[in-house]
Order: C-alpha cells, then structure tokens, then sequence
C-alpha cells in the first residue's frame, strides 16, 4: 500500500507539473531579425472572438490576427503565423498560463484592468466590453437595482471566478441583496447552462457571452440595468516584459479600428445587431 500511495503521490505530481509546465515561444525581437516565424498563442474559447470550427480557428481575434500578420509582412517584411498550442478551459487557468509564460499570447475576452496590469501586458484594445445582466425569461425585467432583492427572489447569482463581475456582483448584493447566494462557474458556458437550466438563475457576464445565448436562441431575459461604470475594453495578453507589444501597438491603431475592415470584422463574426453595443 506503501509503494501504492508513492507510485500515486510521483503521478499526480507529475499530472500538476505537466498542467502548468511554462509555454514558451520565440521573441519578436528573434522572429524579426530571421524574417520568418511564429507567435505562440494559447486561448479560452469566447462566443464570436476566438473558437475552434471544423478543424479551423475562427472568430473576430483570428481575423484581426490575420490582418496583423499582413501588417508585419508589409512592415517588416516578415512571414509570421500564430501556433496555437493550447486551449485552456478555465479562464483563471487560461490567465495564470500567460502570466507564466515566456513569448506568448493569451487571445480571448480579457478586460483590461489596472489589477491585471501589474503582471499582465495587454495590446491596445481591440473592442469595447459591455457588460449585461441575463436571466431566464421567468423573472421581471429589472431596470434599477434598488429592486434587485423583489425581482430576483428565490434567485442565485452564477459568475465567472476571477472575472471583473466577480467584485462589482459583491458589492451590488450587499447594498441591495445581502442575502443573495452567488455560484462561481469556470466558463461562460457553464454560466448558460445554468441559465438554461429550470433553476432559477441570473448572471453579470460579457456581451460575447450574450451574443452566444441569442445565436443558441435561449430563453433568456436582457435587463436594462445602468451597467456603464462595468464597461471596460478587451486586448490581447503577454507575460509580462514580452517585447510582442510594441509591434501590437503599431498595429492597433484607432485608425485601424475606425476603418471599413474593422468594422466588417466585427458585423462578419457578430453580426450587424452587435456593431453599434461595442463601440
């Protein structure tokens, strides 16, 4: 039994380590001076912004990428593709692999915060981030959150641990709901199942996460709660010091976001509806 509990002990170590062993890639410095290479990346699934189809990346980070990838090779004359290396469920995994990482890049909708700037670099943002609060179609539409206790009772909260939600969710509750159980999910996903389950549910979520339950067509409610001092701007990731970001800088312009391209970007992945919620 002994033997047993180290041959176990020696595996789950081993499990641990493999999990959050360093993804490594090449500088920008490097893949600049040789005219060719890639851009490791690793990503978390975002409804619309960056997913896997058929074999084939997809969404509105990809598209951008894409267009970055010409703007070096007009630039600087580089030939550069992106690696995908990896898939990270849990969006505190998906962080936590990036800010431990060495030349990398973190595509999904992460929000730029001043928290996440002390061990994160960001690109420019690529898209403005409103925030909505979804429930199913059971529960009376809310418009002030003095009413949150009325409305939701007998509700739960589910939120994505470590999202910016997270803190702003606490606060709302404990001026207006004390008594409110909030559920902590690793995804948006999980946070739609949940809505589209029969328990009674509401969420803080991403409006790509909104744009996922109204492509799926769920029965889900949107409040038009003031949520404006919760929108922020999303940007690509690095570990901190990664020289990626000047080059990103260049290239993410508001010239670049302000163009036809960008724009089509967006309507081609989000659809027409969604252009004018993320200015």
């Amino acid at each position: 039994m002994k033997f047993f509990n180290v041959i176990l002990s020696v595996i789950t170590f081993f499990s641990v380590s493999t999990s959050f062993s360093q993804v490594s890639g090449s500088s920008w410095a490097d893949v600049k001076s040789s005219g060719k290479g890639e851009l490791t990346s690793v990503y978390y699934q975002t409804p619309g912004l960056v997913f896997e189809e058929n074999g084939k990346m997809q969404g509105v980070c990809i598209d951008i990428m894409n267009e970055f990838k010409s703007y070096v090779n007009d630039q600087y004359n580089v030939t550069l593709n992106f690696n995908f290396v990896k898939k990270v469920p849990v969006f505190t995994d998906f962080i936590n692999t990036v800010k431990n990482g060495k030349n990398i890049m973190g595509v999904c909708n992460t929000s730029i915060t001043t928290e996440r700037n002390k061990y994160l670099d960001f690109s420019p943002a690529y898209m403005n981030n409103p925030s909505v609060l979804l429930s199913n179609q059971d529960a009376e539409t809310l418009r002030d959150f003095s009413n949150l206790a009325e409305n939701f009772e007998g509700y739960k909260a589910i939120i994505i641990k470590g999202s910016t939600h997270e803190k702003y969710l606490k606060k709302i509750a404990d001026q207006y709901y004390p008594s409110l159980t909030i559920e902590y999910a690793e995804s948006g996903t999980e946070v739609n199942s949940k809505l589209r389950s029969s328990t009674k549910y509401f969420t803080l979520i991403d409006f790509t996460e909104y744009f996922d339950a109204v492509r799926k067509k769920m029965n889900v409610t949107r409040h038009p709660v003031p949520l404006k001092e919760l929108e922020d701007q999303l940007g690509f990731i690095f570990p901190k010091g990664s020289d990626w970001t000047s080059v990103w800088e260049e290239f993410l312009s508001p010239e670049f976001k302000e163009s036809v391209k960008y724009k089509k970007i967006v309507a081609d992945n989000l659809g027409t509806s969604f252009v004018n919620l993320i200015r």
